[in-house]
């Protein structure tokens, strides 16, 4: 069975997961890309992976990077991503996978561009269902969460498309570190009374985290909104700036009300995702979530608002691949295909 390498190519991170045969953990690595302002990148960046890695002769790929806004449509960004990997490797022609569970060469992808756009989340819970029958797969990442129902080992999702899982609860649009904070709060609390924050770019919610401790400056893996860096104290000063102050009007206990409320808010709005998808799956909805993605935390404090019970995905597949979820399920899905009897 040959070495396989995965891929999870999103609009702001690259992860790659590297498969050989009798290994129970894959090896991944994560560059840091932000594909709206430097796409020619890309394939220097795949290179660099791979080079991390070790080489592979088959390659898994699934994407979110066509929703990336200097691409004007999904069907031009699904193109550039496999132009790239035709440039990085022109020796290997990668497979393809899409959210109807199938891998496709990069010539069907291209004609049926819809089909694989953002199917990673599909390659995640098909991996989940085989270790856990019946569960809510709930995987924070940096910039949205996926809860992704599995019902008697089958996954049970309504939507299919972005759109599609963002009405039905099952996709939302907030993660653990790039989320904007005037998306998640309109106020917050001073000094007893709720302030309106700035409707600017001035802090993340990485910031939030960060300056609570849930995080550290090693976990903010993203660019600062104000170019500056990452301790906890350039922290709290962009969270200042969301209330037009600094951290000499506001001093730590104001910057801590401000973190608790966004970090209060972000799990609420995710909460009411879980229940949405709970409502719809009525007596079949599992009773446990499993949770995965750099903020695990969150999706932890999530189920058990929720009444469910928790199990990491770091117990089964390992703390590296857990938090990689989709470029290590493409990789473990490829190298059975290619193990299966009949296949070439």
């Amino acid at each position: 069975m040959p070495t396989v390498i995965g891929w999870d190519v999103g609009g702001a991170n690259i992860k790659a997961a590297r498969l050989e045969h009798g290994q129970t953990e894959p090896q991944v690595v994560e560059h840091v890309l932000p594909l709206w302002r430097e796409r020619h990148r890309l394939p220097s960046v795949l290179s660099d992976a791979v080079h991390a890695l070790g080489g592979a002769p088959a390659m898994a790929v699934t994407m979110t990077a066509e929703l990336a806004d200097c691409f004007a449509t999904k069907r031009e960004g699904v193109g550039f991503v496999l132009d790239a990997f035709q440039t990085a490797f022109p020796d290997i022609e990668p497979w393809i996978y899409g959210t109807d569970g199938v891998f496709t060469p990069p010539s069907v992808a291209r004609r049926q561009p819809f089909r694989v756009a953002a199917a990673n989340w599909m390659a995640s819970a098909t991996v989940v269902a085989r270790h856990f029958p019946d569960a809510l797969f709930i995987d924070v990442g940096s910039t949205t969460t996926d809860i992704i129902p599995i019902v008697g080992g089958r996954v049970v999702a309504c939507g299919k498309t972005d759109p599609a899982r963002l009405r039905t609860g099952e996709l939302i649009y907030t993660g653990t570190l790039r989320t904007p904070i005037c998306a998640i709060v309109r106020t917050v609390p001073r000094r007893g009374r709720r302030c309106r924050v700035a409707a600017e770019h001035f802090a993340i919610v990485a910031d939030a985290h960060l300056w609570r401790g849930a995080i550290d400056s090693d976990d903010y893996t993203c660019e600062t909104p104000d170019g500056r860096g990452r301790s906890r104290l350039e922290a709290g000063a962009r969270l200042a700036r969301m209330v037009c102050a600094d951290l000499e009007m506001l001093g730590a206990h104001g910057i801590s009300d401000i973190a608790e409320a966004v970090a209060a808010t972000q799990l609420r709005q995710i909460v009411n995702g879980v229940r949405q998808v709970m409502r719809r799956l009525g007596t079949r909805c599992p009773r446990i979530a499993v949770v995965a993605g750099q903020g695990a935390f969150i999706a932890q404090a999530t189920a058990m608002e929720c009444g469910l019970g928790v199990e990491d995905l770091v117990d089964r597949l390992g703390t590296a691949a857990a938090r990689a979820v989709p470029a290590a399920a493409v990789a473990v899905l490829l190298h059975e295909t290619l193990a299966a009897p009949g296949v070439p």
